[in-house]
Parts: structure tokens; C-alpha cells; sequence
């Protein structure tokens, strides 16, 4: 078991999260003041803060209450409370699953806060956006705004919040699988907690410590710490945390082998959570407890641990915990060797997935708009011609009749009549050819910039199925030798990074924090196949770090993907892949660095196995578009041996393109 579970601070304006059993008591406490209410003012800071506390109960009243909080508040003109209502829902939609609504509501509320110039405000709607952010795990973003919001709350002295921040900086490094960082700043956030004289969050980041230690393998150090906090929270009577605690106890026992000891911490954490009755958490005990009897080798237990959590998975709903469930009850049917069910249940979860649409159906789509392009532009070019060859004969018409009229007219008025005419009809004529010429040059052009366009569009289409093919073969190593977890993780993983993929299958270009999601996650899939003899780090400077940034789709993962299947593949350990990014003489940089067998060895190795790079073909091609469309002759990429130590070095220079 891997899973480990983790209670997030979220900031409120006006006050801070609720737990969930303190919620019902507060919402009514909430309603009687909205009755008692004597002012506008009031009475919108009580509709806000019924709208956060319904975030976790009913997006439809969380909605409602914080449209009326907006609306009284524009109606008496109270900015203060138009912010925190905004801050309020933007936090609602990301509780529902629309993260691109939450991010644009809570950017609306610290703008707004911002405007009202009280620096101690700004925490509320950071701290939330780097919630967001860290929910996509887009971990650059989300340590980078908690740690903004740390700045606020520290120039405010607010120690609480301070604490608050500290913490939640720590679960981002926890998330990005840097621990030692993560438990610096859950001390930090400890020792905060202890100035403080908060007995409950001393305990509740001692937790935090003791997760870290478990990401590490270091169980018996995490038990320590999980014992620690136990008499704290009964004190309190945190039944929530206690759930929580014995729960992450009985992971720690589980890695350990010691099942009798996990499974008993696992039933008292269902204890806490059925108290709550907190559904998803005891879904998600049932998992853990049916993956502990099937390490056990108790399948027939695995089976009702397994079906009790797909009930409350399917009532609640849970789609991802319930896909996985499914899966995990097909692999139980496989031990016993009941193949039938094992091939229905991985049947169900698989028709969870969503349905995307077929390459061939793209291809198609953009063949037609292609056909439909070219032929209208042929017909405008081709009236233009017939239209430029008239006024040329009519041209040629007038010159003659000038000449008749000189030789034929003896009258100077006539002679003098004549030559004025046709001067007059020389010049309109020159003047509508040439805007006939002038209109032909730009037709030219746009049939021009559209052929680039669809050329890019068709080597971008053409990266995917080589792409693909990878991947698979990846999965398809993973079963051969035996690692079906790994091949589990592969496939989720997987999944997630075609869905970013498609969804961007038709963009010529890309924010570069979504290029840099896909990327990680691409290297997080290699990194679960070369299990455990691969590290990366991507190191990019603050200043490129910019929502407004923009690179060509699916730019860096070619280059990444050639470093480890032709350099480090090839190497037993200490496989590193460096990759970086900054500005250098207006231009943005990246470069990828392994410490692979270098391109000579590589080279050896391919003449035994003949094979020849498609993915840089295709992205030399692009560049090359690329370079057209910007007239930025530096815009490419260069390959470099390294010898001390052996390895290669790609950099790839593009032109800084603001969305």
C-alpha cells in the first residue's frame, strides 16, 4: 500500500475551514445570524460564509447563497464583501470539479483585494489558487503561490496563518516527492503551532512528519511519530484525525508485512470513519484492507473488503476509486482462477473511461477543412486572374485607340480632347491593376500562412502514434516481467496523459505550464518502467514561469523520450536526466542532459538494431516551420557530446511566443 492520507489547510477571508462535524452546527449558527442581521454589510459576510460552508454539503445551495452575497454586495457597493463572495465561489467550483471556473473566481477575488490595497487580504485567494493548482499537480504553481501568500501573512504577523502556509508548502514538496524539503517546512510549521500553545496542529504536523518518513520506507521512524499524536487527538476528541492516524498506521504495518498489526489499526480507522460516517473514507479503508488480506493471502476476505468499498464507491459517486476497485476485484478473480469474473469486472472498469474520439476521426476532420480552404482560395485567385487579364486588354485597347486618335485628328482641340481622355483612362487603369496586384500578393501570402499551418498541424498529428507505440511497449514490459502494479500505475497514468494530449491535438501552440504537466507525467511513466534505476529533475527559472507563456505543442517530450531509450536505456544505473529552461538573448532555452551511454555508443548499439529516429525528424521539421513563421534564424535545436562525464546534451532555442 502506497496511499496515504492528509488533511489540506484552505484559507477563508473571513474565517477558516470547518471540519466536517463542526460544519452542520456551524451552518445553523450561520442561518440564525442571517435572520438577526441588522445590516447590508452583515448580512453579506453571513451569505459568503454560508456559501464556503456548503461547499462540502450542496453545490446548488453553496450557489445560491453566494449569488445573493454577490448580489447585495454590488447593490451597497461593499468591495471587501464582493471579494470574499468571489473568493467563496471560486472555492465551491473547485470542490465540484471546475477548475478552470475556481481559478477564474478566485483571481477575480484577489484582484479585487488588491484593489482594496490591505495586503492581509491577498492570503485568502492565493492560498486557495495554489489549492487548485496543486490538485492539478502543477507543483511549480502551487508552491510558488503558498509561498506568496506566506510573504502576505508574514508581513501582516499573522502567526496562524503563517503556520497555515508553512504546512501547506510542505504538502506540496510531499506531492512532488520531495520529502526532506517536506519536512523542513512541516517543522517550521510544528514549532509555529507550538508558539502558538495549539496543542491539536503540534500534533496534526508531527503527522505530516511521520508521512514523510513513510514516502521514504522508513516505517518504524513514522510509527514513532503516528504513536506520538494518538493521545493528543483523544484528548480532543479529533475523531476525524484519529481515523486518520490509525489508518496511515496500518499502511506502515502493511509495508512492514506485519498484517495482523495493519489490520487492526485499519478496523479501528473504519471505527473513527463510521462514526463520521464519512463515506469515501471508509471506501477507501475497505480498499486498503482488501489489498492487505490479498497480500495476506486471504483472497476470500479481499473479496468482501472489495465489494464493501465499491458499494459506498457507487452510492457516493467515486468513478476513479470505483475504476480501480473493479480492477483490483478482476486481479482477485484471477488468483483463484475464476476467469470469467476477472474478465467482466476489468470489463466495467474499463467502460468508466472516457470515450474519446478515434485518430481516424480527427484525420478526417482535418482532411475536410483542408479540401474546403484550398478550393475556396483557388476560386478567389482564379476570378482575380480573369479579372487582371480584362483590365490588361483594356489597357492595351485604350493605347491603340490613342494612337488612332493622334494619327487621325488633325483639329488640335480634337488631337488635345483625345490625348486628355485616354491620359485620364490610363491612369484609372494602372490604378485598378495595380490594387488587382496589390489583392493577389495577399492571397498568396494567407494560401501561403494556411499551407504552413496545416503542415504543422500534420507533423504534430504524425508525433502521436509514435508516441503512443512507446508507451505501450512500455506497458507491455511491465507484464512480461511480472510487475502488474507497475503496469496499473503505467495504465492510469497513461490515460491521463492522452486525455492532455488530444485535448491539445489541434493547438499549434501551448501554455508552458500544461507542456511542462505533460512532460512530467511523461517522465513519471518512465520512471515507474526503469523502476527505480531513473532520476529527472526539470528546473525551470521564476522569470519563464509565466501563465502567459507559450511553446510549441508536445515540444520538450520528444527529446526526453529519445534521451532514455537511446542513452540511458541502455546504461544498468544511475540513469539522471537534468532538464532546464531560461531566457538567453531574447530567445527561450531549454536544455535536456542525460548521462547515458552517449551518441557513439548509441550508434554502435543501432547498428546491431537498426532503428531511426521518427520523433526528432518530425521535430526538426516543425522547428524549421517554426523558424518561417518567427524569421528568427537561431530558432532550432543543436545536439552536444559530453565526455567528462560521458552523456549528450540537446538545447533547443524557440522564440518567445506570448498567448
Amino acid at each position: 500500500m502506497e496511499r496515504l492520507r492528509y488533511i489540506l489547510f484552505i484559507f477563508l477571508s473571513l474565517s477558516l475551514q470547518y471540519s466536517t462535524a463542526q460544519e452542520a452546527n456551524e451552518i445553523q449558527l450561520l442561518q440564525q445570524d442571517l435572520k438577526n442581521a441588522t445590516t447590508d454589510t452583515a448580512r453579506v459576510n453571513t451569505l459568503s460564509l454560508l456559501c464556503f460552508n456548503y461547499s462540502d454539503i450542496s453545490f446548488d445551495s453553496a450557489e445560491i447563497y453566494g449569488e445573493k452575497a454577490l448580489k447585495l454586495a454590488s447593490d451597497i457597493h461593499f468591495e471587501k464583501g464582493i471579494a470574499d463572495t468571489y473568493n467563496s465561489l471560486g472555492w465551491i467550483y473547485y470542490q465540484y470539479g471546475d477548475n478552470d471556473k475556481a481559478k477564474d473566481y478566485l483571481n477575480t477575488a484577489l484582484n479585487k483585494f488588491k484593489a482594496i490595497g490591505i495586503e492581509s487580504y491577498y492570503t485568502a485567494p492565493l492560498s486557495n489558487l495554489a489549492t487548485v493548482y496543486l490538485d492539478e499537480k502543477n507543483y511549480t504553481q502551487s508552491v510558488a503561490y503558498f509561498k506568496n501568500a506566506l510573504q502576505y501573512s508574514q508581513n501582516a504577523s499573522d502567526e496562524k496563518r503563517v503556520a497555515i502556509c508553512l504546512y501547506n508548502i510542505g504538502k506540496v514538496y510531499n506531492a512532488e516527492g520531495d520529502h526532506m524539503q517536506a519536512r523542513q517546512y512541516f517543522a517550521k510549521a510544528r514549532d509555529m503551532e507550538i508558539k502558538l500553545n495549539d496543542e491539536v496542529e503540534v500534533a496534526a504536523d508531527i503527522s505530516t512528519i511521520a508521512n514523510t518518513y513513510q514516502f521514504e520506507d522508513k516505517y518504524d521512524s513514522a510509527l514513532i511519530y503516528y504513536h506520538q499524536v494518538l493521545p493528543v487527538f483523544l484528548k480532543h476528541h479529533d475523531i476525524y484525525r484519529l481515523g486518520n492516524t490509525y489508518e496511515n498506521m496500518g499502511i506502515a504495518f502493511d509495508n512492514k508485512k506485519e498484517y495482523a498489526q495493519a489490520n487492526e489499526n485499519l478496523l479501528q480507522a473504519k471505527n473513527y470513519y463510521t462514526q463520521l460516517n464519512s463515506k469515501t473514507d471508509i471506501a477507501y479503508v475497505d480498499e486498503d484492507m482488501g489489498n492487505l488480506s490479498i497480500e495476506s493471502g486471504n483472497t476470500q476476505q479481499a473479496f468482501v473488503n472489495y465489494n464493501d468499498g465499491l458499494k459506498l464507491a457507487g452510492e457516493i459517486p467515486l468513478d476513479d476509486l470505483k475504476r480501480t476497485l473493479l480492477l483490483e476485484l478482476s486481479d482477485a478473480y484471477k488468483k483463484t482462477g475464476d476467469y470469467k469474473n476477472a474478465y467482466l469486472f476489468a470489463d466495467s472498469s474499463y467502460k468508466i473511461k472516457d470515450s474519446l474520439f478515434t485518430k481516424e476521426k480527427q484525420d478526417e476532420l482535418v482532411k475536410i477543412q483542408t479540401q474546403f480552404e484550398t478550393e475556396q482560395k483557388e476560386k478567389e485567385n482564379q476570378l482575380l486572374k480573369e479579372e487582371n487579364v480584362a483590365n490588361a486588354i483594356q489597357l492595351k485597347e485604350n493605347k491603340t485607340l490613342l494612337i488612332a486618335a493622334v494619327v487621325g485628328l488633325v483639329l488640335l482641340i480634337a488631337l488635345l480632347y483625345v490625348l486628355y481622355r485616354n491620359g485620364q483612362s490610363k491612369v484609372k487603369n494602372i490604378k485598378a491593376l495595380s490594387e488587382l496586384n496589390t489583392t493577389l500578393h495577399e492571397q498568396k501570402e494567407e494560401i501561403m500562412r494556411i499551407n504552413t499551418v496545416l503542415e504543422l498541424k500534420a507533423l504534430h498529428a504524425q508525433m502521436n502514434p509514435h508516441f503512443i507505440f512507446n508507451c505501450m511497449s512500455s506497458i507491455q514490459e511491465c507484464i512480461l516481467t511480472g510487475r502488474i502494479e507497475d503496469a496499473n500505475t503505467y495504465l492510469t497514468k497513461l490515460s491521463r496523459l492522452l486525455r492532455m494530449v488530444l485535448n491539445h491535438a489541434d493547438d499549434e501552440n501551448i501554455l508552458l505550464d500544461r507542456e511542462l504537466e505533460i512532460l512530467n507525467l511523461y517522465l513519471q511513466l518512465e520512471k515507474v518502467r526503469l523502476k527505480g534505476s531513473f532520476e529527472y529533475s526539470i528546473n525551470i527559472d521564476e522569470e519563464v514561469l509565466s501563465e502567459e507563456l507559450k511553446v510549441p505543442t508536445l515540444i520538450l517530450q520528444p527529446f526526453a523520450e529519445n534521451a532514455i531509450w537511446h542513452g540511458l536505456l541502455n546504461k544498468p544505473d544511475n540513469r539522471i536526466l537534468n532538464i532546464s529552461g531560461a531566457f538567453k538573448n531574447d530567445m527561450l532555452v531549454f536544455t535536456i542532459e542525460d548521462n547515458g551511454i552517449g551518441r557513439t555508443k548509441a550508434a554502435e548499439l543501432r547498428s546491431t538494431h537498426p532503428y531511426k529516429s521518427r520523433a526528432i525528424e518530425l521535430i526538426k521539421k516543425r522547428l524549421q516551420i517554426l523558424q518561417q513563421q518567427s524569421r528568427l534564424p537561431r530558432t532550432g535545436f543543436e545536439i552536444y557530446d559530453l565526455y567528462n562525464p560521458i552523456g549528450t546534451k540537446v538545447e533547443i532555442i524557440l522564440p518567445i511566443i506570448n498567448s
